[in-house]
């Protein structure tokens, strides 16, 4: 596991607009990173995907060369056995950058798809809970990799609403909403949480839901059942689209890390530590497995 110290990094997306990816690192001149975003999840296949990039430094005007093209990326299934990985190689998915309607137009450099999207959708690239993946790149004569796992989901009991209140600026009614779920008596469970909802609605990937996702661990709340409030106001006739994502620690942990890097307040402040799940030279980021138990619900009084 490497361990790099970054500077802030005060946004998230830099070119893709309402189309985001999540991590952006700007590293001291002279010191080029390679950039990772990979992800794996069990319920949404335009959701599997890698973002490659090159760090800038602070001073670089020229953010168009931060996409990485052209790279080999595979992703490959496999499980722990006899205290070692076995990967089954007949799995493994050749990921390619995409040029389709489904795939937003500024999503489509560095950005790296199962090709089956187009041409058989349905048996494009998901993943499985309690199976092991291997992200594999290649790039420039160098490799890189890293293994993630898909944990079994938590079952999301429901949702409810509460708490209105009348925002003047919007005109609009809001409530809070929570998610209501039975926490595993298995010490150490972390999570991130997601809802889609009318704001971010037509953002693409799980950078568009940044600023609607928030960590969870079970450190004092071990095996309860969890009646989480979330403290943002969402529109009464909304429908929003919940996703209770259990996570591997070391998910966890660089998503931690880089949310208290993003929340640091400037581009000199103290340094943070930024701990990458990525095995390789001059690299860092982080391939996330999302195990997804998920729920839709209009929003009510």
């Amino acid at each position: 596991m490497n361990t790099i110290r970054i500077f802030l990094i005060l946004l998230i997306s830099v070119t893709f607009f309402a189309c985001e990816k999540d991590i952006n690192i700007d590293v001291p001149a002279g010191k080029q990173w390679l950039v990772v975003e990979g992800y794996i999840n069990n319920v949404n296949r335009f959701y599997n995907y890698v973002v490659l990039s090159n760090s800038v430094d602070y001073f670089n005007p020229n953010l168009q060369g931060l996409p990485v093209s052209n790279a080999t990326v595979t992703i490959t299934e496999g499980e722990w056995r006899n205290n070692q990985y076995v990967w089954d190689r007949n799995t493994t998915v050749q990921l390619r950058e995409l040029n389709f309607p489904g795939i937003p137009s500024n999503f489509r450099n560095g950005v790296y798809f199962d090709p089956r999207l187009i041409t058989d959708s349905s048996n494009a690239l998901i993943g499985r809970p309690q199976k092991d993946y291997l992200l594999e790149i290649a790039f420039a004569g160098k490799t890189y990799s890293a293994i993630t796992r898909l944990l079994a989901p938590v079952r999301l009991d429901s949702l409810s609403f509460a708490d209105s209140t009348y925002d003047d600026d919007d005109a609009r009614y809001e409530m809070r909403m929570t998610s209501n779920y039975k926490e595993p008596d298995t010490i150490g469970n972390r999570y991130l949480y997601f809802w889609q909802w009318r704001e971010n609605r037509t953002n693409f990937g799980w950078g568009g839901l940044t600023f609607s996702r928030a960590p969870g661990r079970d450190d004092l709340v071990n095996g309860q059942y969890i009646r989480l409030t979330h403290p943002q106001g969402l529109p009464v006739g909304d429908t929003v689209q919940y996703m209770l994502t259990s996570v591997t620690r070391e998910t966890y942990n660089f998503w931690d890390s880089y949310q208290k890097a993003r929340d640091n307040n400037g581009l000199f402040q103290t340094p943070v530590n930024l701990i990458s799940t990525i095995q390789g030279t001059d690299v860092i980021g982080c391939f996330s497995g999302f195990s997804i138990s998920t729920r839709t619900q209009i929003v009510k009084k």
